[in-house]
């Protein structure tokens, strides 16, 4: 049996992040809080295979951050870990200096629960397959059909970019599948051929906070589609985005 996947908080001097592990346990998804970044140096060393997931404040000393990425990749290199930032927006020259220190995803304030499991649920759904990491994913929970020859599965998108999607279902396609997406944009549907790159089918159960589906490559998209698939992406992008 895998060990539960967890997030590791590394919370600032005024204790900004302090309500945040409680939030994360409710949802069900295992927590390492520490108080600085020495207290998330020690902690990463010892439970590197189980961090899937980094999040801090976004007044932080890059030169922290890496010294905690390196510890992870020292011990556990096979992992992929996502940084998320927590607070308030903070102006577009630290945003900047965040997404080129590696962080992919935003928690800005206030944020609910929804919003919190959306970013979680990407974090850790997404690391079993690959995609071009150019390409943001961000969180979504779109309802979904997904179609191979006369079988149908209904589906729920927890990430979403312009290349592919995960999509959450207790009983995924198998790998190499070809489908038919169907998802419902907030302005109607997008019809999408696409293949199936990652499944939990005929693996072991997916862990707690990690939920069980399959990762898809879309193909072909049609240049209406995927403008509209870009108008969507771009409203993610300023709630989720760095």
């Amino acid at each position: 049996m895998t060990d539960p996947q967890c997030t590791l908080i590394v919370d600032s001097d005024e204790k900004a992040l302090a309500e945040l592990p409680l939030r994360i346990l409710r949802i069900g998804v295992d927590v390492f809080y520490t108080r600085n970044w020495e207290e998330a140096l020690l902690v990463a060393r010892e439970e590197a295979p189980r961090i899937r997931v980094v999040l801090f404040p976004p007044s932080v000393d890059f030169g922290r951050i890496e010294a905690v990425r390196e510890a992870l990749r020292s011990t556990a290199s096979e992992v992929r870990r996502t940084l998320v930032v927590v607070g308030s927006k903070p102006d577009e020259p630290t945003r900047i200096r965040l997404r080129g220190g590696g962080v992919e995803l935003a928690l800005w304030e206030p944020f609910d629960e929804s919003a919190l499991r959306q970013v979680l649920g990407s974090a850790l759904s997404t690391r079993e397959y690959s995609e071009e990491r150019e390409v943001p994913r961000f969180p979504t929970t779109l309802l979904a059909r997904a179609f191979s020859g006369i079988r149908r599965k209904d589906v729920i998108v927890s990430t979403l970019s312009l290349r592919g999607a995960f999509l959450e279902t207790p009983f995924p396609f198998l790998e190499q599948t070809r489908i038919t997406l169907e998802v419902a944009l907030p302005d109607g549907q997008l019809l999408s051929k696409a293949t199936v790159v990652y499944s939990q089918a005929g693996r072991d159960p997916a862990p707690p906070g990690h939920p069980p589906g399959m990762g898809i490559t879309f193909a072909d998209l049609d240049p209406a589609v995927e403008d509209r698939l870009r108008r969507f992406l771009g409203d993610l992008r300023d709630r989720f985005g760095v």
